[in-house]
């Protein structure tokens, strides 16, 4: 790939020599001028910024129209979006090929959506934190869809800062825990979050930004391990914890939270999870992300953040329970809207089937709430969930099957009261795939080969194992395993003979014959103990689209296959009330 650098003379000269020339000054201003994965693209931003600015605002001066009148929608002024994540899913889209993009984001558009969420992940756009390293092949691909989006009308909104990825084996949920008091990683991490503002407005059809609550809840969940002994001590020190509690309230207060004297605040500790003090590390909690947001706003302008509207049940001083709730978050400083996710679980107890009626009404009152406490500001609803499949939440109230398309035929007028705007996660189906690189487009890399090599075919990256070739992924702790659900293995073959993939799904062994194109899922049933998948062939053969899963995420508008389902038609309407 050529890289170049475009200082601020050859700017004016780009100007000067472009002057009439809009849709040529379009590509050059499309065109990558991020260098080397390391501190290169960081130390070029200056310079880059300023040819960019500059050059677009004497063109917009001497263009009637201007570029963005003719590259590009009108930015909405109320946000249809769907979060795009191709035939993938959020943990693993950035290393997936998507080689059927064009088409994807022509259906958003004809379903209604007037933009996209782009979920972001942190450590596979910036893996290295010292140094700070970036990943070129995430931001190519944010250039591809970016682009791909414009051309289809559509907006891109970032959730940044996304805690999963799988770009290695170690948790990438450690660096969110880790970023609370250490100086060095919070400093990387805004050079993260300016470095994607940078990046995503060199186009002109980048709506803006969030980060959300719980993708730095890592800390609040990790928090009791710390104990109350000595290491807990060291812990609150650290992390500021005792100075907020200094500022705040004295010792005989901490002493009734805690339930015992401290004579020094030095002594004070991370609280057990079953005391009243729980609440004050809530407290400190929500102060701490009002702070980082107000941080990430210097670099990232107009940046917003998901709100916990959850009210976590505490101890009571006086006995009993009590809720700790999170309403000093809500306005979250110069932010323009308040980002929420919201389910119709919400507010309704465990183990109810709700019916279209109840749930807007509860909708209506929640909403209500979270404007009462922000200040006024409009509500962007980045996950409007109307229903949640998602394993572990079970036992939440849930609409019955018939009501979900009358809910979302119901919602307009809550959602014009109280919103800028609403957006689908689970607009196609996807599998809890555990794999890296599942589609080949970063050729074999994440994967162990024995005479196998990636070629590009029908338009696709493809792997071919000549005969006896082998890969095989070790996937370690990514995949929830369960006795209750069957695991399966999903794959695209082709052969131009006869051929035999055998596959292996920890200690279990399957066989397919293979005779020509064919799409395969092989059901392995209830096992719980595999770490990864392997491939090998006899005969020559062409491997693509590999899954492992044993549970798929349902919205209810397209299936794993693209196929439509029972909410698309009433998902279809609402976008229409609401254009």
């Amino acid at each position: 790939m050529v890289e170049t650098m475009i200082n601020y003379n050859i700017g004016k000269q780009i100007f000067q020599n472009l002057k009439g020339h809009e849709s040529l000054f379009v590509k050059v201003i499309q065109h990558r001028t991020v260098s080397s994965e390391i501190n290169s693209r960081r130390k070029q931003q200056n310079n880059r910024t300023a040819v960019f600015t500059l050059a677009l605002f004497l063109l917009l001066l001497v263009s009637g129209s201007g570029i963005f009148a003719s590259y590009g929608a009108e930015r909405p002024a109320y946000r249809r979006s769907a979060t795009y994540t191709s035939d993938a899913w959020v943990i693993n889209f950035w290393n997936t090929e998507s080689d059927h993009m064009e088409e994807e984001l022509a259906q958003i558009a004809a379903d209604g959506f007037n933009s996209i969420i782009l979920v972001v992940p942190w450590r596979e756009f910036q893996p290295g934190t010292a140094p700070i390293l970036y990943n070129d092949y995430a931001f190519d691909k944010l250039d591809r869809v970016m682009q791909a989006a414009d051309r289809h009308g559509l907006w891109v909104e970032l959730r940044v800062s996304y805690t999963w990825d799988y770009y290695e084996e170690a948790e990438s949920r450690l660096r969110f825990r880790e970023l609370l008091g250490n100086d060095q990683l919070e400093r990387a991490w805004l050079d993260y979050m300016g470095h994607m503002y940078q990046y995503a407005s060199r186009h002109p059809n980048f709506y803006g930004g969030f980060i959300t609550w719980e993708d730095f809840w890592n800390y609040m969940e990790d928090a009791p391990s710390f104990g109350t002994g000595s290491r807990s001590m060291d812990e609150a020190k650290r992390i500021g914890f005792q100075d907020y509690l200094k500022e705040r309230y004295s010792l005989e207060e901490l002493g009734q939270y805690y339930g015992k004297h401290f004579t020094s605040y030095e002594n004070v500790h991370i609280p057990a999870r079953s005391t009243p003090a729980y609440k004050l590390l809530y407290e400190f909690y929500d102060d701490y992300l009002i702070h980082l947001l107000e941080k990430a706003q210097k670099v990232f302008p107009g940046l917003s953040m998901e709100v916990r509207n959850d009210v976590d049940t505490v101890e009571a001083l006086s006995g009993g329970q009590t809720g700790a709730a999170h309403y000093q978050t809500f306005p979250f400083g110069n932010a323009p809207d308040t980002s929420l996710m919201y389910s119709v679980s919400m507010g309704f107890g465990f183990h109810q089937e709700l019916t279209a009626a109840s749930a807007v009404d509860m909708m209506n009152q929640q909403l209500a709430m979270v404007q009462a406490y922000n200040g006024g500001k409009p509500i962007y609803i980045d996950q409007l969930l109307y229903m949640d499949e998602t394993e572990g939440f079970a036992h939440n109230a849930r609409l019955a099957p018939g009501e979900r398309g009358v809910f979302l035929a119901s919602i307009s007028g809550v959602l014009r009261r109280y919103t800028n705007g609403y957006g689908i996660w689970s607009y196609r189906n996807y599998a809890n795939n555990p794999l890296y690189n599942s589609q080949f487009a970063l050729k074999t890399r994440g994967w162990d080969t024995s005479r196998a090599r990636v070629v590009e075919r029908d338009g696709s990256q493809q792997v071919r194992l000549e005969n006896s070739g082998r890969i095989s992924q070790q996937f370690g702790d990514r995949m929830t395993r369960t006795d209750t659900n069957d695991n399966h293995v999903r794959f695209t073959v082709d052969s131009d003979g006869d051929a035999v993939v055998t596959v292996t799904l920890g200690r279990i062994v399957r066989e397919v014959e293979v005779h020509g194109k064919q799409e395969v899922d092989l059901n392995f049933g209830k096992i719980s103990a595999y770490n990864f998948v392997s491939f090998t062939s006899s005969g020559v053969v062409y491997l693509d689209n590999i899954q492992v899963y044993n549970f798929v995420q349902d919205g209810q508008l397209y299936g794993l296959d693209g196929e439509e389902l029972g909410c698309l038609d009433a998902m279809r309407r609402l976008n229409a009330m609401m254009d």
